[in-house]
């Protein structure tokens, strides 16, 4: 079971209130058109309370409420906060601990944050989610074939939200490929005058990875499917590079 720092903290919600609560100052409070959004924000305010006071059993209870009814009055700030709390308390180690709960919890923020627009905090919460799932491997019963990919994707691609890891991977494999064709002899100049070095078996790591291929080097037989892989591998990398730039856009 992992402990409560691993957990991604709600941020502070001082000051949080409903969008379409109205002002009680101007004796307002009793439309019944706003009703949804006055009750979701007293549900909140009493959860935080109970929260702040150490009664979870009871705030748990009234975030939910604040969050179906923000979800009905279409207030998704409150129903964020709300569900992100929840979802807090159900991944503490003391009870009401549940898993499974929390990690329904936080999709639905997420979602909920995504409708306000809060992308900053839609996104910190969307990686964090994979990310328990692969630290809890073992207590959600993950396959071993599920836990490889979780692992993986994180280290590649940091679940699709961080395309920066997808050009680290990208430049680790150029350097890997470079050393194994220097090593091995991999690398034969066209011209017999130009020497092969590191330097030479780097940069034909580089074009065969990027697919260039200018052909003033061309690997030896019996390093050429090696070669051919590492071009195969360069190609997925530069899709694979777009389709998490795009998704990181798009959070």
């Amino acid at each position: 079971m992992q402990s409560s720092e691993s957990i991604p903290t709600p941020p502070s919600a001082e000051g949080a209130a409903a969008d379409f609560a109205p002002d009680k100052s101007a004796g307002a409070e009793r439309d019944p058109f706003l009703q949804d959004s006055v009750l979701a924000q007293q549900f909140y305010d009493r959860a935080m309370a109970e929260a702040q006071a150490g009664d979870e059993e009871y705030a748990v209870d009234h975030f939910l409420r604040a969050s179906k009814l923000a979800e009905t009055a279409r207030e998704w700030y409150l129903a964020a906060l709300a569900l992100h709390q929840v979802g807090h308390i159900f991944r503490t180690p003391q009870p009401p601990y549940d898993l499974e709960r929390a990690l329904r919890m936080y999709r639905r923020a997420v979602v909920a944050y995504e409708e306000c627009g809060h992308w900053t905090e839609a996104r910190a919460l969307a990686y964090e989610i994979p990310l328990l799932k692969m630290r809890n491997a073992r207590e959600l019963k993950l396959s071993y074939w599920t836990r490889a990919e979780l692992g993986a994707y994180w280290a590649i691609a940091g679940f699709g939200y961080r395309p920066l890891r997808v050009v680290a991977a990208a430049f680790g494999c150029i350097v890997f490929f470079g050393l194994c064709y220097w090593l091995f002899n991999g690398v034969v100049a066209v011209d017999p005058k130009l020497e092969v070095g590191f330097p030479q078996a780097m940069y034909f790591s580089g074009i065969t990875f990027s697919t260039v291929g200018y052909g003033d080097f061309v690997p030896a037989p019996h390093i050429r499917f090696l070669a051919m892989s590492e071009g195969m591998l360069g190609a997925f990398a530069m899709s694979f590079f777009v389709v998490v730039l795009a998704n990181r856009m798009r959070h």
